[in-house]
């Protein structure tokens, strides 16, 4: 019996603490391209400090647009946690969320939990989720800011 007791607690998954680990998968669909081309950029942040910070952000992908149908794209498994999601849909193909001179964007983006705001960037507060299961999925809709 000791030694069933002793296999299960090898096999089981654990940190360096022994500590069990839970993670879930995290999937997103976005919603509202305006066209088929260009790249969509996503970024994943797990705390306000690191929010919006690029160096900083857990995850950075980049992903082609070949159509204008909502865009399905999981980014893998995670701690279960708080987190924080920044898309934009850059046209032109820069690398960059192009803005005015008056630093307004100009190509479409969104947030996770598609804040409304327009006058000023949200906060990691506004757009912060809970991972604390198997498997999540957002909606996100990318946005002009002229449509807020």
């Amino acid at each position: 019996m000791t030694a069933i007791i002793w296999m299960s607690l090898m096999l089981s998954p654990t940190t360096v603490s022994g500590s069990k680990i839970d993670t879930g998968s995290l999937a997103l669909n976005i919603q509202n391209l305006e066209t088929a081309g260009g790249e969509v950029h996503i970024a994943l942040f797990g705390s306000e400090a690191d929010f919006m910070e690029t160096e900083k952000r857990i995850v950075g992908l980049v992903v082609p647009v070949k159509s204008r149908e909502p865009l399905q794209v999981t980014l893998g498994n995670f701690p279960f946690g708080t987190y924080a999601v920044a898309i934009f849909h850059d046209l032109n193909g820069n690398g960059e969320l192009d803005k005015n001179s008056f630093g307004i964007p100009t190509e479409p983006y969104a947030f996770s939990n598609n804040p409304r705001v327009k006058w000023r960037a949200p906060t990691f507060r506004e757009t912060r989720f809970e991972l604390r299961q198997p498997k999540l999925e957002l909606d996100i809709e990318l946005k002009r800011w002229k449509a807020h």
